[in-house]
């Protein structure tokens, strides 16, 4: 037993010995040079000025920005939401702004829990994939009447409440044939 006990020793001796040594490799030299095509190039061969690479910052979750502690948090079981609704638009929509991205605007009460988040669908498939503001953006949008719809989910992705459907009108361009 005590001859077992010396070579278990003896390798956990080796293995730190092995790691420190490995340690310089781990903060080697980074170096930054610009090639003929004016693209800037990393590298940890030298032929640049060496830069000073720091590691990134990490945020400890104990430090949590103010931001986030104003988020209410979830309630155990669902509570709907007493307001969820698509704000209308006043102005009709050209062709060309729905091709950039249509703003709009959800109205939602209470604040938006933490967890939850809302997608919007438009015609009766998802449109922008779950998030966590009062702003969605309707893309793309071909030109005639599209029925739009915020959908409301909990943290594991399951809907829980549903906005009124809004009518959306896209303008055809002036002149384009049908």
């Amino acid at each position: 037993m005590p001859g077992r006990f010396c070579y278990l020793m003896l390798w956990t001796v080796v293995v730190w010995l092995l790691l420190v040594a490995a340690m310089p490799q781990a903060r080697a030299a980074v170096y930054r040079h610009t090639d003929a095509q004016g693209n800037i190039v990393w590298s940890d061969r030298p032929g640049g000025t060496r830069a000073e690479v720091r590691a990134p910052r990490v945020l400890s979750p104990s430090k949590a920005s103010d931001a986030t502690a104003a988020i209410p948090p979830a309630p155990a079981v669902f509570v709907p939401y007493q307001r969820l609704t698509l704000k209308p638009r006043t102005a009709p929509v050209t062709l060309d702004q729905a091709r950039r991205g249509i703003p709009l605007r959800l109205e939602i009460a209470p604040r938006l829990r933490a967890g939850d988040r809302v997608q919007l669908r438009v015609d009766g498939r998802r449109h922008q994939s779950p998030l966590a503001s009062r702003v969605l953006v309707a893309m793309g949008l071909t030109p005639g009447r599209h029925a739009l719809v915020a959908e409301l989910l909990d943290s594991s992705g399951t809907v829980r409440q549903r906005s009124p459907v809004m009518t959306l009108e896209i303008q055809p361009v002036p002149g384009a044939l049908k």
